[in-house]
């Protein structure tokens, strides 16, 4: 896997950096979350901040996103759910949109693991879902888990095209 330094191309700008790489960053250094939140905040992103420490349920972690992402009363408090009211939710034209979730390795790292990662690749499929609308929206992500790894987000699958998708229509 190649390493790229950031710092060495002066011309790309910390969002961009961010998006072309699937729209979420890990973090364990604190210092550091910070400093790119508050240049995130200063290129004119909203942020929505979450202390995900103590999230020690699925249903908890839920309560939470539908608060502060203000969804609307009919939130199904799923994944589903999630990923629709994600791609309702405002996105602004100038900045964008950005997701903090400080101290998520207490959520990734126990039993929620699964519903952690599923929560992330849902933001990365949000991420691609309001580029594609010319919108930004991007997810930091803090953990003093060093180890923490959310590998496979948001994969996307070879579909067969609109006129062969049934298998029928490929002759089988």
């Amino acid at each position: 896997m190649a390493v790229f330094d950031l710092n060495a191309d002066t011309n790309q700008t910390l969002d961009w950096a961010i998006l072309r790489d699937g729209g979420v960053s890990l973090y364990r250094n604190q210092a550091f979350l910070s400093e790119d939140m508050a240049k995130l905040q200063a290129s004119g992103y909203q942020s929505v901040h979450f202390n995900c420490s103590g999230w020690w349920s699925e249903a908890k972690m839920h309560d939470e996103l539908e608060e502060a992402l203000r969804f609307p009363a009919y939130y199904g408090r799923n994944f589903n759910a999630l990923w629709d009211c994600l791609q309702d939710i405002e996105v602004l034209d100038i900045g964008g949109l950005l997701i903090v979730l400080d101290g998520f390795g207490n959520f990734a790292d126990g039993t929620n693991h699964d519903a952690a990662k599923t929560l992330v690749d849902i933001f990365v499929r949000a991420s691609r879902y309001h580029a594609l609308m010319g919108r930004r929206f991007i997810t930091l992500v803090q953990s003093d888990n060093p180890h923490l790894r959310l590998d496979g987000l948001a994969a996307v699958d070879a579909s067969w095209n609109r006129r062969e998708w049934l298998n029928k229509d490929r002759g089988l």
